[in-house]
């Protein structure tokens, strides 16, 4: 029989670079198809005695580096910046039988909202310049893109016969949809399989898995390991960080929170009428807050469909006319501070905001912005810190990315007639890097990609001008066209009117957006903010973990 010759190669965010996979096809397949693998024998005697001595943490930490013989498994299936989540657990051989009907002790599945197996279709390739393919077309090839958010390692120190294996493994779960039913002991779904001393087994931590010993049963060692963005069981080391700026010392804790992120320890609930810091008996209820699925009735799960859907959500309605007008006559009496964008300025790779050639629809006088609306001169301000932690905003947020946040901008656009507009831009502009992707997993948006919130002064008309989106393009499979960008090809383009006091969120880093030219009398007044996870430290953490 012959064997298969293909190969199977994955992207390296951290150097731009595709890499064969250590595993082989068979290896491969197996993984993502069942969500867990046995390397036979892959410790050597010398490193399985070093496991079994006293000094087994530091061995593992070897082991599990990078470039260690476990570790370059890990790095493969969950990324470069891997790291161990939690000690080392020492499972024992068990005497005693376990009770058929017992539930096991099952972690994973669905309610794993933290630890997705993601595996996506992005590309590379160049523009016809050699620049990577971002700006303009070009020569591109398909590639998957995985990344296991976190991963379990079983090391076997005895031998554990089928069936007597204290790791118990649910084949596939790890891409199930649905909630698990209860599993007794005794159920055909669970699986206890057969590890040699030496034998190391690697499983998707959202694949059900538990530690139920039992009689004949094998020594483990047991340890987790998180890819660079997923949320640490227990919080490291927290850095100095520096203080919020004086201006925002008078804020609510609400507000200080948003500013703050990670950094500020706490996580922000809220309810759509009511924001509230989560403790630690809050905890649970931060978890939930996080994910887009419950099967119980609730109001908003129109909102929740159509933004999972089209990558933005309209909400009408969240500001007063009073509120509004104190918004417009902030910025109105602060004109002297704003900045033109594209006025001689290099923007969108070779072109400029203020002339766009063969791009009619978006070429204009530049784009005028009022930055920094939270420092205004009181009380100019103040409508804007009014809408920093808003509990309509918050609330959404904590379903749309994940509570954790903090605010990344805070721009007034201030456009007139004939300010220019923009390419499209996000979307799948980097595909081969994983943040730009939008994917659900277990009810979880996973995506580095910010929420933009655009807060809405001014009522605007279908011939207005100003915002265009390609709905669905968060999900795209194919490079976005040049002309497409370039805002010609309206086929896929859709403006947005939109009324005073409404609010729009918007994958600002994932769903492919512009913005046509300026046409109407009135000047543009939206308040631009972006919410988003700390580069750092992806997501933030609560006091105890969820």
């Amino acid at each position: 029989m012959k064997k298969d010759t293909y190969t199977v190669s994955h992207w390296n965010e951290a150097a731009q670079v595709l890499e064969p996979s250590i595993f082989s096809v068979e290896q491969e397949f197996t993984f993502d198809a069942l969500g867990f693998i046995v390397l036979p024998q892959l410790l050597s005697a010398a490193e399985l005695s070093a496991c079994c001595s006293a000094s087994s943490s530091e061995s593992l930490g070897e082991l599990c580096s990078a470039d260690g013989t476990i570790g370059r498994y890990v790095r493969e299936l969950c990324g470069d910046s891997f790291r161990q989540d939690g000690p080392v657990q020492h499972v024992p051989a068990a005497a005693g039988e376990p009770d058929d009907e017992a539930a096991l002790p099952l972690e994973g599945g669905m309610d794993t909202l933290e630890r997705a197996y993601i595996n996506l279709r992005g590309w590379n390739g160049r523009n016809a310049d050699g620049a990577p393919l971002q700006r303009a077309g070009g020569a591109w090839e398909e590639i998957r893109i995985r990344q296991c958010q976190g991963l379990v390692v079983a090391i076997a120190l005895t031998d554990s016969a089928e069936g007597k294996c204290p790791l118990v493994v649910v084949p596939s779960s790890h891409k199930s949809e649905l909630p698990a039913p209860p599993l007794p002991s005794s159920s055909p779904f669970a699986e206890r399989p057969a590890l040699a001393a030496g034998d190391v087994l690697l499983c998707a931590a959202n694949t059900l898995h538990g530690i139920c010993p039992q009689g004949s049963g094998g020594e483990l060692l047991v340890a987790d390991f998180i890819s660079r963005t997923a949320r640490p069981q227990v919080p490291p080391e927290q850095q100095d960080e520096p203080p919020l700026p004086a201006w925002a010392e008078e804020l609510g804790e609400a507000e200080q929170t948003v500013l703050a992120g990670s950094d500020s320890g706490h996580l922000l609930l809220s309810d759509g009428t009511a924001t509230w810091l989560a403790s630690a008996d809050d905890a649970d209820a931060a978890q939930r807050t996080s994910s887009a699925l419950d099967f119980a009735p609730r109001d908003d799960a129109a909102e929740r469909w159509a933004f999972d859907t089209h990558g933005f959500l309209l909400v009408e309605d969240i500001m007063d006319d009073a509120w509004a007008d104190a918004a417009q006559a902030g910025i109105d009496a602060n004109l002297d501070q704003i900045e033109y964008r594209g006025v001689g300025d290099k923007l969108d790779g070779d072109v400029t905001l203020a002339d766009i050639p063969g791009a009619p629809t978006i070429s204009g006088t530049g784009r005028p912005d009022l930055k920094n609306l939270f420092q205004l001169p009181p009380p100019h301000n103040a409508p804007f810190l009014k809408m920093l932690a808003h509990p309509a905003i918050i609330q959404r947020l904590n379903w749309m990315i994940g509570a954790g946040y903090r605010v990344t901008q805070n721009t007034a656009l201030c456009h007139v007639k004939g300010s220019s507009g923009q390419m499209l831009h996000s979307g799948n502009t980097n595909p081969t890097i994983i943040g730009k992707h939008y994917e659900m997993v277990n009810g979880r948006v996973h995506t580095k990609s910010g929420i933009n919130v655009a807060w809405q002064l001014t009522d605007v008309g279908p011939e207005d001008g100003g915002f265009v989106v390609v709905p669905g393009s968060h999900k795209s499979c194919y490079p976005l066209p040049h002309s497409v960008r370039l805002c010609n090809e309206r086929a896929p383009i859709r403006h947005l009117s939109m009324r005073r006091g409404s609010v729009l969120f918007f994958l600002g880093g994932t769903v492919s957006h512009g913005a046509y030219r300026w046409e109407a009398e009135s000047p543009r007044r939206t308040a631009l903010f972006t919410y988003g996870h700390d580069g750092r430290r992806p997501f933030a953490w609560p006091s105890r973990k969820l």
